[in-house]
């Protein structure tokens, strides 16, 4: 038993000093003949013999095994800049990793080369971006994170948690762009950015109620910011909410109220809800903010127009002796045009070739007796 122990103890020194071995060679050739191959080459049969079970007695040298592995490999990955293997890079930035666990010789060196390993995935990263291929920039992205929030680098690395959300909403993985959006809000939550990425990854993935959630805390933690106002607004909007709507619009109004969608907007929700009165004031004010607002103009004309419905259907459903009662509806039917036609001029103005307006425009001229820009109106119509 004691010649079978003897013969164990034998063979692991033997190991050791063998791997020990490789490693030594492999230092030399990186260090002294900038022999870039064989270090490489010794430094993988070193790693082949630990894989199988041998491993350093020492932790010094687990930890100068480890430094140097990491920096043939990053060396590899620096020397081949026509394919760029990444996955050199990553065995790198693992044996830095392992190494600075260990906390032994070689550990701080590893520290200073995690740094350029994050950097060389963060560069990676806005290559694949320019190439269009999210899904790998966010996979290089992520390993940059996980580098610079690795023990002994400690860097809470927001800038590249942001690509990585942006990356994974572009590749339309909703659900990666939501986590690391939400990393971003616990960390910063007084950052717009943070919010509204994490808002409209919700929105894209169809998650309502988390997306009024996400709403609701920017608005806790900005109130004045217009862009998640805006959201709020537009998710109103989309849900149908009148009321909900009113009252985030009234906020919107209050922190830009030089700003003539909002009132649009809020036209638009007044309209809905058959305040003539408030709709119109909208309008207007959108108007004076914006005097070739298309939009504002022509929707404050079918607010007068869309008042003709009813009136031209008793009018029509009329018997002929009712005569008074035409006459009353037609006058009312012409000054409800009259007070549309301006807008509408003013929509032509705006949009000479909009050929919807040149055809309403047509027939209410028409109607008022003004048959010369009736024609006129004709002819602009036929030739768009």
């Amino acid at each position: 038993m004691k010649i079978k122990y003897f013969l164990i103890s034998i063979l692991i020194s033997i190991s050791c000093y063998s791997q020990k071995a490789d490693l030594t060679s492999a230092i030399i050739a990186l260090d002294n003949k900038n022999d870039l191959q064989s270090a490489k080459k010794w430094i993988d049969i070193a790693t082949t013999k630990i894989n199988s079970g041998s491993t350093f007695k020492k932790p010094k040298d687990q930890s100068k095994f480890l430094y140097y592995r990491g920096l043939i490999y990053l060396k590899a990955f620096q020397s081949d800049t026509l394919i760029s293997d990444f996955t050199l890079l990553k065995t790198a930035s693992d044996s830095f990793i392992e190494d600075v666990a260990l906390q032994s010789n070689f550990y701080k060196k590893s520290i200073n080369q995690l740094s350029v390993c994050a950097y060389l995935f963060q560069d990676g990263a806005y290559k694949d971006y320019e190439k269009k291929d999210f899904n790998s920039a966010l996979s290089k992205f992520v390993n940059a994170i996980n580098i610079n929030g690795t023990a002994g680098v400690e860097k809470i690395d927001t800038f590249n948690m942001y690509n990585a959300a942006l990356m994974a909403y572009q590749s339309e993985n909703f659900q990666e762009s939501i986590k690391w959006s939400e990393k971003l809000v616990n960390i910063n939550p007084s950052d717009e950015r943070f919010h509204l990425r994490l808002i409209r990854a919700y929105a894209d993935m169809g998650d309502t109620d988390s997306q009024l959630k996400a709403i609701k805390n920017g608005r806790l933690n900005i109130p004045g910011s217009q862009d998640i106002i805006f959201e709020e607004v537009n998710y109103y909007l989309s849900t149908g909410d009148n009321k909900l709507l009113l009252e985030s619009l009234d906020n919107a109004v209050k922190s830009d109220e030089n700003n003539p969608i909002l009132h649009l907007v809020l036209g638009n929700t007044y309209n809905q809800l058959k305040d003539f009165d408030k709709s119109k004031a909208s309008f207007e004010m959108a108007i004076k903010l914006d005097s070739t607002y298309f939009d504002a103009y022509n929707n404050l004309a079918s607010l007068y127009l869309d008042q003709t419905i009813d009136l031209i259907e008793k009018k029509n459903a009329l018997s002929y002796k009712e005569t008074s009662k035409f006459n009353s509806y037609k006058k009312q039917i012409n000054d409800l045009y009259s007070l549309a036609l301006p807008h509408l001029e003013a929509c032509l103005r705006i949009d000479g070739k909009n050929k919807s307006i040149v055809s309403v425009l047509k027939e209410i001229y028409y109607k008022l007796g003004d048959s010369k820009k009736s024609i006129e109106m004709k002819k602009l119509e036929d030739s768009l």
